[in-house]
């Protein structure tokens, strides 16, 4: 995790937005799934798809020691049950963000999500909000401050957590000007 939290939950949507956290802080969270699919790098084209990793549970904790910082952009959902034997078009969609927002049905997941430039800007849909409730509890340091998770659920602010520190924050995508004000 950075050294600072950015976030805020939109119940509507079943979505999270947030700027602080990083790939390897849900690794935890997502050791409670069969395993994820992947998709480094960008979104690709139509003529040229993206590249997508089916990856077992067994795999995920040697995903915190990648540099995945190098990925730039990047999109994963968690699965559960068999493995999917490859990337359906649908799921390649929701990874590609051009389909509706929800995890993807096939895959029986919790989340699915979409990073820029890992933990400068995350968007999580998920679910259920006990599992981002238990993902958020084990990546939030407590160094960094309190979250009100009752209060974050309900959705009507952002927060920013800093030097322990709680803040009310805008609700918003635009992550650079919150940083800009703030850092």
């Amino acid at each position: 995790m950075r050294h600072y939290l950015y976030i805020w939950h939109d119940p509507a949507e079943r979505m999270l937005v947030a700027s602080g956290i990083e790939f390897k802080d849900v690794i935890p969270a997502l050791l409670d799934a069969d395993g994820i699919v992947l998709r480094t790098g960008g979104a690709g084209t139509p003529r040229k798809g993206a590249g997508y990793q089916t990856l077992a549970r067994q795999q995920l904790p040697a995903l915190a020691h990648e540099d995945s910082h190098a990925w730039g952009s990047h999109a994963w959902a968690d699965w559960q049950g068999a493995p999917p034997a490859s990337v359906d078009a649908d799921v390649a969609t929701m990874l590609d963000h051009r389909g509706a927002l929800r995890p993807p049905a096939a895959l029986r997941g919790r989340f699915l999500a979409f990073a820029h430039d890992d933990g400068w800007y995350l968007k999580l849909l998920y679910a259920a909000w006990g599992d981002v409730a238990a993902l958020l509890a084990g990546a939030i340091p407590p160094a960094l401050g309190a979250l009100d998770l009752d209060a974050l659920r309900q959705g009507n602010d952002g927060y920013w957590l800093q030097n322990g520190v709680l803040d009310l924050e805008l609700s918003t995508h635009d992550i650079d000007s919150v940083l800009n004000r703030r850092l």
